[in-house]
């Protein structure tokens, strides 16, 4: 008897507090629906809104931490193993050459 009375008092109180969290999300909307209609009318009417000054503030730039350890090194490539270029005359020759055989 007393566990069916505290599970339907449970389910009683959850029940009143799901209603009035829906009841204090209608009444937030409908300000803002409010305050967005009335924005919207003075904006077709031709005036422009001024921003509040927080609004309109600069956010300070992101901190980002430093790296936990360094880079390794890179070891310096040789010059002989780098692939070199050609000069263009030479491709020309070569491909030209390539097309004549």
């Amino acid at each position: 008897m007393m566990l069916a009375l505290a599970i339907s008092a449970l389910f009683t109180a959850s029940g009143i507090l799901a209603i009035w969290v829906i009841a204090d999300a209608l009444s937030t909307a409908r300000a803002a629906y409010g305050r967005l209609m009335r924005e919207g009318a003075i904006m077709r009417a031709g005036f422009a809104l001024q921003s509040a000054a927080l609004e309109m503030q600069l956010r300070p730039a992101p901190v980002r931490p430093a790296p936990l350890r360094p880079a390794p090194a890179r070891l310096a490539i040789p010059r002989s193993v780098t692939a070199r270029q050609r000069p263009a005359r030479l491709q020309l020759l070569s491909l030209q050459a390539g097309a004549a055989a």
